[in-house]
C-alpha cells in the first residue's frame, strides 16, 4: 500500500512530528511505500527521512510563504508563525503552496491513502481538494485547543473534518471531544494511542553516580508546560544544595516566557541547566543518567516523552493529563514508577486558574519530595517495567489493522 503523510509543520521537531516519523518507521517494517509532505524552513536540511521515503518539502521563509513555519501551539521549539496571526492572504498562499506538492505527490507517488496530522486547517483543505483518495487524520490534541481558542476558518475546518474517512484519536476522552466538536459518528473515530522509539530509548543499565539526584524535564520551555510552579516547587525542597541537579532539554519560541523561566531557575538554590534542543540519542543518554523525569504540563495530547522516560528506567512524575493514565495501563501505573499530580482547574485550554496554582505547586513539591526520599533509600534498586507494547512498531501495526479492516481501503 502507498501512504502519503501530510503535516503543516516541521516533521521532526515537535511531538506530532516525532509521532509521524515513528509511524513511518513502523509502516516501513510492515512493507508499505511512503511519501511525506511537510513544512520546513528554507534553511532546514531536506534529508529528514530514509531514501525509501519520498519527501515533498513545503518551504517557509521564502517565496509566497515569506513567514516562519506555522506552529500548532503558540510557543514552538523553533521560530514559528501562530495560526492566530495568519490573515486571509497568508492562508491562501499556504494552501496554494501545499496544493502544488499535493498535486505533485498524487501524480508521481500515486498514494492509496493519505494520513494527515492535526484536525485543523491543512487537513480540512486536503479533504476539500482530494476527492478520489481516502483521507484520514491523527488528532494530537493541540488542534482541538486551537479550534477552541481562536476563530480562524472554524466553520470551514469543522465542515471538512466531518468528511474525513477515518480519524485516529490518542485516547477515549479525546475521541469523545472529537465526536462532540465535529459531529462525527462514533464508528469514524478509532482510539489508537501513541508509541516510542525503543531502538533509541531503552534502559542501558548504567551505573549512575549516586552523588546527587538528577531530575530532568524535556519539552518546550514555556509556561503552558507548568515550568513556573515546577521550579518554585523544587526550590522549596529542603536538601543540601549539591544533592539536586535539574536539566531542562528543549527550547521555546516565546522569548519573554523563556527568559522568565530561566531567570526564575537562576534564583533556585539548586543547580538548573538549560541544555537546549537535544537529538533523540542525546536525550536518551540524558534520561539514562538521570533519576526522575517530571512533566508538569497543563495541557498535552498523549506525551510520547513519558513513554521514552519510562523506557530508560526513570521514575516519572506527571500531571494527570486526560488519557495518559488510561494509555499507560494498570501494570505500569501500579508499579511505583509513575505518579500523577492533579491538575488545577482551567479557565481556557491549558490556562490554569491562578488561585489554584499554590495548591498545584504544593502537590508537585510533595510528589517530588516523596520520590526523592524513596530514591535516597533505594538508589541501587532501579525498578524495571515492560514497555514492549508501547513502541512505534506496535502503533503502526494497530493502525495497519484498522486501515486493513476498512473495506474501502486499497491494499
Amino acid at each position: 500500500m502507498k501512504i502519503l503523510h501530510i503535516i503543516t509543520q516541521k516533521p521532526n521537531s515537535t511531538g506530532s512530528g516525532i509521532y509521524m516519523c515513528g509511524m513511518i518507521k513502523g509502516f516501513e517494517k510492515i512493507g508499505h511505500e511512503q511519501a511525506v509532505i511537510a513544512g520546513i524552513d528554507v534553511n532546514d536540511n531536506v534529508n529528514c527521512f530514509s531514501s525509501d521515503v519520498s519527501f515533498y518539502p513545503v518551504k517557509y521563509n521564502c517565496g509566497e510563504l515569506n513567514f516562519p513555519v506555522v506552529g500548532m501551539s503558540d510557543s514552538m521549539p523553533y521560530e514559528s508563525t501562530r495560526y492566530r496571526d495568519l490573515n486571509v492572504e497568508m492562508i491562501n498562499r499556504l494552501k496554494h503552496q501545499f496544493k502544488i506538492n499535493i498535486d505533485r505527490a498524487k501524480e508521481d507517488f500515486k498514494p492509496d491513502i493519505i494520513i494527515c496530522h492535526h484536525l485543523y486547517l491543512l487537513t480540512a483543505f486536503v479533504r476539500e481538494i482530494v476527492k478520489d483518495i481516502k483521507v484520514m487524520s491523527v488528532c494530537h490534541g493541540t488542534c482541538l485547543r486551537q479550534l477552541n481558542t481562536i476563530d480562524l476558518e472554524k466553520e470551514y475546518i469543522i465542515s471538512n473534518i466531518k468528511k474525513l474517512d477515518l480519524i485516529f484519536a490518542l485516547h477515549k476522552k479525546q475521541k469523545n471531544d472529537i465526536i462532540k466538536t465535529f459531529g462525527v459518528s462514533d464508528s469514524k473515530v478509532v482510539v489508537i494511542g501513541s508509541g516510542y522509539n525503543d531502538s533509541v530509548f531503552y534502559d542501558k543499565n548504567y551505573k549512575i553516580k549516586n552523588d546527587k539526584i538528577r531530575i530532568v524535564f524535556a519539552g518546550k520551555i514555556c509556561k503552558s508546560k507548568g515550568l513556573i510552579p515546577f521550579i518554585k516547587a523544587i526550590s522549596r525542597l529542603i536538601y543540601r544544595k549539591d544533592l539536586i541537579e535539574v536539566n531542562f532539554a528543549g527550547t521555546g519560541s516565546d522569548v519573554e516566557s523563556y527568559n522568565e523561566i530561566v531567570k526564575l531557575a537562576s534564583q533556585s538554590p539548586f543547580k538548573m541547566n538549560f541544555l537546549g534542543k537535544l537529538d533523540q540519542s542525546d536525550l536518551a543518554e540524558l534520561f539514562n543518567k538521570s533519576h526522575i523525569f517530571v512533566l508538569p504540563s497543563f495541557y498535552e495530547g498523549l506525551p510520547v516523552v513519558v513513554l521514552e522516560a519510562l523506557s530508560c528506567g526513570l521514575d516519572v512524575i506527571t500531571t494527570d493529563i486526560p488519557g495518559v493514565r488510561e494509555w499507560i495501563g494498570s501494570e505500569i501505573n501500579d508499579s511505583g514508577k509513575i505518579e500523577y499530580v492533579t491538575l488545577p482547574s482551567m479557565h481556557g485550554e491549558g490556562i490554569p486558574n491562578e488561585e489554584e496554582l499554590p495548591i498545584f505547586e504544593k502537590n508537585l513539591y510533595n510528589a517530588m519530595d516523596s520520590k526523592i526520599q524513596y530514591l535516597l533509600s533505594n538508589l541501587e534498586k532501579r525498578l524495571f517495567v515492560d514497555m514492549s507494547k508501547k513502541t512505534w512498531d506496535g502503533l503502526a501495526y494497530r493502525m495497519n489493522e484498522v486501515i486493513s479492516m476498512d473495506e474501502m481501503c486499497l491494499i
